[in-house]
């Protein structure tokens, strides 16, 4: 990996709208979080993305991206093909059961007793080893619990006298529509008795996460065979009766035990790009992209939700996220997103834009951002394109300025596949739109 490359993959990736932190930006259900807030990324010496768009906009979820055009085959390629590594952890879109999904959250008051049976399995990275294990439970009350069972690494282990094990707990709310970020502090008590009081994430609408204190023995031991547990939040108190729960629990730490110590047979890994966008990347000439090792990085040093590598030293992402109608059309998104990058180039900033394509699924505009510092010129051939339903799409290719005709050649040939197939008509109604999030369902 080429030192370009390697600082690029260092830096920090959140996108920020009005300045409101997106689900990229939060810890994700694979990694320890103990409820604790996140920390920014950092520009990394003259790396010019992310950047922000300040529109006064409000923020829905961040979504996959569809790709325009009829359904397309099974992908090949850079999903089919050996792998420099896995994508972004598709823990954002965490596994959450339950009935469907009403119009507001549910009444948490009511005591929620599991209806159905607790489900315990491992999950694998997208090279296919080991992320974690969880137990999942449906509620009569709406509500659902995935307790989740993740390795600590060794430096972090000695470092912060860790166990070798941390727990947190995803709650889901369907339909609760809740803005990503940094969510509420929340009480857990078992049983009326033992209590913590821990941080909280809202890691998407319909889905809150916190951690259990690892420090705390007796909490952790009592959760084995806890009756009740007790979750408030300053405006709501949910209780579950966890009925099963021991042998869950039981089930989980053998689960976890036995996938660290290799003894446990592990799920098929997910695929490295979506294969719907891994057919874009081949239909625009791409074929020899790798996939990079996007979900085994934090938040923050994520390039995208996904990211490839085309040769040495270009960095090819795609990032999205739903927008209000008061960010405004899609050249304005733009103009705020190319002056937002400027804050991030420590150096001569040089930005472009091409015209507006108002095609026939999509908004579409293209263009591109220069930063020349003392520590050399790196460049980004950028796409914006928008839904009719104000899904954001941007999709980038970084390099050093050496590899400019590369990162322009990959992203103009991207932007042609975009405009043929956004001039089709659209799938008809009923049907699948084909995208990233067509491939199998995200691994948690």
């Amino acid at each position: 990996m080429s030192r370009f490359t390697a600082r690029l993959l260092a830096a920090g990736t959140a996108l920020v709208l009005a300045g409101t932190a997106l689900a990229q930006t939060t810890p994700q259900p694979d990694q320890p979080s103990g409820g604790q807030a996140p920390t920014s990324g950092s520009d990394a010496g003259g790396l010019i993305l992310p950047g922000a768009i300040s529109s006064g906009s409000s923020v829905a979820a961040p979504q996959q991206a569809p790709v325009p055009g009829p359904a397309m085959g099974p992908a090949a390629g850079p999903a089919a093909g050996p792998s420099a590594g896995p994508r972004q952890a598709p823990a954002a879109q965490a596994p959450i059961a339950g009935p469907a999904a009403p119009a507001a959250a549910p009444a948490a008051s009511k005591v929620g007793t599991v209806t159905g049976n607790w489900q315990v399995g491992p999950q694998v990275y997208t090279d296919g080893s080991f992320k974690l294990c969880e137990a999942q439970a449906s509620f009569d009350n709406g509500l659902a619990l995935v307790f989740l069972a993740l390795p600590v690494p060794q430096a972090e282990q000695q470092a912060k006298k860790l166990p070798p094990k941390i727990i947190n707990l995803v709650i889901g709310v369907p339909g609760a529509n809740m803005p990503p970020g940094q969510g509420p502090a929340v009480k857990l008590k078992l049983d009326g008795k033992l209590e913590q009081t821990r941080g909280s994430q809202i890691i998407q609408p319909n889905a809150i996460m916190t951690g259990f204190d690892p420090m705390d023995a007796n909490f952790t031991k009592a959760l084995l065979t806890a009756n009740k547990l007790e979750v408030s939040s300053p405006n709501d108190t949910a209780t579950f009766v966890l009925k099963g729960g021991t042998k869950a629990f039981k089930d989980l730490n053998a689960c976890f035990d036995q996938a660290v110590a290799g003894k446990l047979q592990l799920p098929p890994p997910p695929p490295a790009i979506p294969p719907a966008f891994a057919q874009l990347l081949i239909d625009a000439g791409l074929k020899d992209a790798h996939p990079l090792p996007v979900d085994k990085m934090s938040p923050q040093e994520r390039p995208g939700d996904f990211a490839w590598a085309v040769q040495k030293d270009v960095i090819g992402s795609l990032r999205s996220v739903g927008l209000k109608p008061e960010a405004g059309d899609l050249e304005k998104v733009m103009q705020n997103y190319l002056d937002s990058l400027s804050k991030g180039c420590q150096g001569t900033y040089t930005p472009t834009k091409g015209k507006l394509e108002k095609l026939l699924q999509i908004d579409m505009q293209t263009g591109s951002a220069s930063c020349k510092t003392d520590k050399g010129e790196f460049y980004a051939n950028l796409i914006l394109y928008l839904t009719k339903d104000r899904q954001l799409f941007i999709i980038s290719h970084e390099a050093p300025a050496a590899s400019k005709a590369v990162a322009d050649n990959a992203g103009n040939a991207i932007a042609g596949v975009l405009r043929k197939k956004a001039n089709e008509p659209p799938p008809a109604q009923g049907t699948q739109q084909p995208g990233p999030a067509a491939g199998p369902r995200k691994q948690q």
